[in-house]
């Protein structure tokens, strides 16, 4: 017999608020009236409505992503994947759903408002932070639930970020050691804060390792890696150390430059599921921590609880794109 909240307030004898009120566990019901209401729930085995419970409370318990990149292009970035593992890891466990989309048309404000207007989702999380980013001002203006991955100039929001500074500076030392003095960075896309970030902690290992390094943007592009090296060798390669913004990025370079016989010891950024099968050294930000911890503070903001912004740590992990030069050099 599927009941409703009226029904079991009917066989209980007491209002249809009182059911609420013992069905939202509030301590405003005795515990007689309490276990009155409960008998009825468990004899007729109550499953209460998901989606009115969530409309009555002004929450759907969903969540949202939104991609501004070309669909199959969230396929196969496999920072992405990771990062959702992150993220459903956390809200699995809470019972909480994902929308995840995609946009990429220019309207990206209009898009949001009109997501916000249809109410099926409690807050976002934001992806691809740029400065000024004008979608900040508005969920800001609108005062609705926002987390984002990355920082920016402002950072008038609540971020998880991983330390992209001291990653970056990692590489650039771990190059040095292996005597590395002329460096080829391939970065990420120009002017974003995520490669203004690891640019720094580039200069910065540069100026106190005393390691030239040449900085090219990739974009996050493997057919852009691919022509960037091109450009170099019709001038003469003359690099003994190579740093990526991106696994993706460092294994195109290794791939392009084996067919020339060049070999020089090379580093990625992001520690894919790839760079361990290729034996590629990678600077671990911990997607997985960052997704999960995304989600875990905008659950707690939509929620009312204090949210703090949180910066997760970075590693370096050596494995054979660099450790073989280790041998060579250090016999």
């Amino acid at each position: 017999m599927s009941l409703k909240i009226k029904d079991i307030a009917e066989k209980a004898n007491v209002s249809v608020a009182t059911v609420s009120r013992v069905l939202n566990g509030s301590d405003k019901v005795s515990q007689e009236t309490r276990e009155k209401v409960m008998e009825v729930i468990e004899k007729y085995n109550y499953q209460p409505d998901k989606i009115a419970t969530s409309l009555r409370r002004k929450k759907t318990g969903i969540y949202g992503i939104i991609f501004s990149v070309k669909g199959g292009k969230v396929l196969e970035d496999t920072y992405s994947t990771k990062f959702l593992k992150g993220v459903l890891n956390y809200l699995s466990k809470k019972g909480l759903k994902l929308i995840v989309d995609i946009h990429e048309s220019s309207d990206i404000v209009e898009y949001y408002d009109s997501v916000i207007q249809s109410k099926i989702i409690d807050g976002f999380i934001l992806l691809d932070l740029r400065k000024n980013d004008e979608r900040i001002k508005f969920l800001n203006q609108k005062k609705f639930p926002f987390v984002v991955i990355g920082r920016n100039d402002e950072n008038d929001f609540v971020y998880v970020d991983s330390d992209n500074v001291s990653g970056a500076y990692m590489a650039i030392k771990h190059l040095e050691e292996l005597r590395c003095k002329r460096v080829l960075y391939i970065s990420g896309n120009e002017g974003i804060p995520v490669s203004e970030q690891r640019l720094r902690g580039v200069e910065s290992a540069s100026n106190d390792l005393n390691v030239s390094v040449d900085v090219v943007y990739g974009d996050f592009d493997e057919e852009k890696t691919v022509e960037i090296l091109k450009s170099i060798l019709k001038k003469g390669f003359d690099y003994d150390g190579i740093f990526c913004a991106s696994d993706t990025m460092a294994y195109a370079a290794i791939k392009f430059l084996k067919r020339f016989g060049i070999e020089v010891p090379i580093i990625g950024y992001d520690n894919i599921p790839l760079s361990e099968v290729v034996g590629l050294t990678t600077v671990d930000q911990n997607i997985i921590k960052i997704g999960y911890s995304a989600a875990q503070a905008l659950d707690k903001m939509v929620n009312g609880e204090e949210v703090v912004s949180l910066v997760v740590p970075s590693k370096l992990v050596k494995r054979q794109s660099t450790l073989n030069f280790s041998k060579r050099y250090f016999k």
